[in-house]
This record gives structure tokens, sequence and C-alpha cells, in this order.
């Protein structure tokens, strides 16, 4: 048997920015960084608390004083030290 070698279709980019997440439900913000993201999705520091599973807003702080950039997500996991999003597009009102 042959191991199979994952590797993934978007390149990850190395980032240190301070973001925003607020899952489907919640009223607040839960603040946190970006890790790492790619065209698919990114990697956040963890808070500190358990992040649920399922539908988010992600709001990426800005580089050049414009206003956030949000985007809506999925939190598909959390392990240890790091929560992972798969990105969806844009956030619809």
């Amino acid at each position: 048997m042959t191991a199979t070698v994952f590797r993934r279709s978007f390149q990850r980019h190395h980032t240190a920015r301070e973001i925003r997440l607020r899952p489907k439900g919640y009223r607040t913000w839960i603040r946190t960084s970006m890790i790492d993201w790619s065209a698919a999705g990114a990697s956040l520091s963890d808070p500190g608390y358990e992040i649920p599973l399922g539908l988010a807003v992600l709001a990426i702080s800005p580089v050049d004083g414009t206003s956030d950039i949000q985007l809506s997500c999925e939190v598909i996991w959390q392990k240890e030290d790091k929560i992972g999003l798969k990105l969806l597009g844009p956030v619809s009102h």
C-alpha cells in the first residue's frame, strides 16, 4: 500500500494580521490573529477558548486605514493552538 501525499490546491501565505471573528448567533466579536491564508481558507491563532464549528463572519483589519474586509466563512476545525476556516465569499446582508 502506498501513502497518499496531500497537496494543497492553493498556496499558503504567512501573515500576522489582527482579525475579528463572529460565529453565527453571536452578538460580539472574538479578537485573535490570522497565522496564514490562501484563496480557500485561513488559520487563526487560538483565542483561548472553544469556538463553535459552523458559519461565521471574518473581519480582517485594514492595512492603510480603510474599513475592515469582511468575509463569510465556516469554522471547520479547532486544534490545540489553531482554528481552521474555509472562506465562502463576501458577506451577504
